[in-house]
């Protein structure tokens, strides 16, 4: 595909380096002359310096009957124009970040069909709902759904008391998947590395797991992944900010407790006028008598979203020593996940690699019925659809030669959600839901092409 990128900040950064791979022709446009020499330098693409607002730069990159158009840049404006000029040269697709709600929700003013985009993508929206996910599956750092919602696919960490850590994945098939409908398909160690796992594969405490789990088996998993009880009756949130305010409203009808902290008045105060079942405090959590004065300690969850990446952190790790466990850090700078990952402070959130994977999974909606990223390492899961001339139909999964670095999840029949074995046979009609590595992705896309 010939595809035009807008803005080559983090988002834009991002999307060139992982579409460049895939062996697409790819031109990026920005006003900053170091930010285009950069990615000039660092890419195979077309890097064009200049105002993408301006016609004459959209043509110079190329924007005329290009397969697909993504404005990313950090102004609504600009994003707004060059989906309208975009759209008028031919571009066949045209996919646009709005950060204002006023303009990207579903009930804004300006429709699609108005700015001439697609698909529109509000990077506050996106992480806000992640963060009400997260919040109410109490040690999960990531959940994606599959199936028509009937398969999840979760994020987890194995704590110390779980009676998985220890045991290796035979083990772990051999004595639970009687009762529970779930499959580990990945394992991410410490170390950040991310592997499909084998049967001799031993779960440890601190491993992050990603597995496919039928939504009638929650509960069961839960209570095997973390068997403390956990209650999320108070959660507090730092940061009268967009993104704060967003998920206090999708928290308020849901938790018993809600409190928001700020140490600016007026965006306190702002808050305050919003917000109808928040607790909103005008302070900071470095004072020790603000923390004590507030029982800081009691929350089962601190949502550190502040905007700025060095409070997020300090004022996480001054929560965690209270003895809060649950925490979430909000990190605008990709660059700083491999050090706050090694802290063990909590989940981390970047909103700019959130935008990222939901461009990357609309984008390719095309191919197939769903496409979740997995952190950022590159890795995704996909749901498959197999129509009658698919190479797959009528295989059986043990015959079936599944690209290295990949794995089958789960497969959906009609009401039905299996987690396969090796006997399990694919059939017409079958939604097929793979897990792969980043280097699996072309050879599974291979597989599950049509017949030639």
């Amino acid at each position: 595909m010939r595809i035009i990128l807008v803005g080559a900040g983090v988002v834009g950064f991002h999307l060139a380096e992982r579409l460049s791979v895939e062996g697409h022709d790819i031109s990026v446009i920005d006003a900053s002359a170091e930010l285009v020499r950069r990615i000039d330098e660092k890419m195979n693409v077309l890097a064009v310096h200049g105002d993408a607002s301006s016609p004459s730069v959209l043509r110079r990159a190329g924007t005329e009957g290009a397969d697909l158009v993504i404005a990313v840049t950090d102004r609504d404006n600009t994003n707004l124009i060059v989906s309208l000029i975009a759209h008028k040269m031919g571009a066949r697709k045209v996919v646009v970040r709005l950060r204002n709600p006023e303009l990207s929700d579903p009930e804004s003013v300006l429709s699609l069909e108005d700015i001439g985009a697609d698909f529109v993508i509000n990077p506050i929206a996106t992480t806000a709902d992640l963060l009400e996910r997260i919040v109410h599956n109490p040690g999960a750092f990531d959940v994606a759904e599959f199936a028509d919602g009937e398969l999840l696919l979760w994020g987890y960490e194995v704590s110390t008391e779980s009676p998985l850590a220890g045991l290796k994945l035979n083990q772990l098939r051999e004595k639970y998947q009687a009762t529970i409908n779930a499959l580990i398909v990945a394992i991410s160690r410490p170390d950040g590395e991310l592997v499909i796992p084998r049967g001799d594969d031993e779960l440890r405490p601190g491993d992050h797991i990603y597995v496919f789990i039928h939504r009638k088996a929650i509960g069961a998993f839960r209570a095997l992944i973390h068997p403390e009880e956990e209650k999320i009756e108070r959660v507090v949130i730092e940061g009268a900010t967009r993104l704060g305010i967003a998920v206090a409203k999708r928290l308020e009808s849901r938790v018993k407790s809600l409190v928001m902290i700020d140490r600016d008045r007026e965006r306190a105060e702002l808050a305050s006028e919003v917000l109808s079942r928040t607790l909103v405090l005008h302070g900071d959590i470095v004072d020790s008598d603000f923390a004590r004065d507030n029982n800081l300690e009691d929350a089962d969850f601190f949502l550190a979203l502040t905007g700025d990446d060095q409070t997020n952190l300090m004022h996480a790790l001054l929560i965690r020593k209270l003895g809060v466990r649950r925490i979430v850090v909000q990190a605008q700078e990709p660059a700083y996940l491999p050090v706050l990952n090694t802290l063990d402070i909590g989940v981390v959130v970047t909103p700019r690699l959130l935008t990222v994977n939901a461009i990357l999974r609309h984008i390719r909606r095309g191919k197939v019925l769903q496409v979740s990223q997995i952190g950022e390492s590159g890795a995704e899961a996909r749901e498959y659809l197999v129509p009658a001339e698919s190479k797959v139909a009528g295989t059986i999964l043990s015959e079936l030669k599944i690209p290295r670095g990949s794995i089958v999840g789960a497969i959906q029949r009609s009401e039905q959600v299996l987690i396969p074995e090796g006997r399990t046979e694919i059939r017409v009609g079958d939604h097929v839901v793979i897990f792969a590595l980043p280097e699996a992705v072309a050879a599974v896309e291979k597989l599950f092409s049509k017949k030639r």
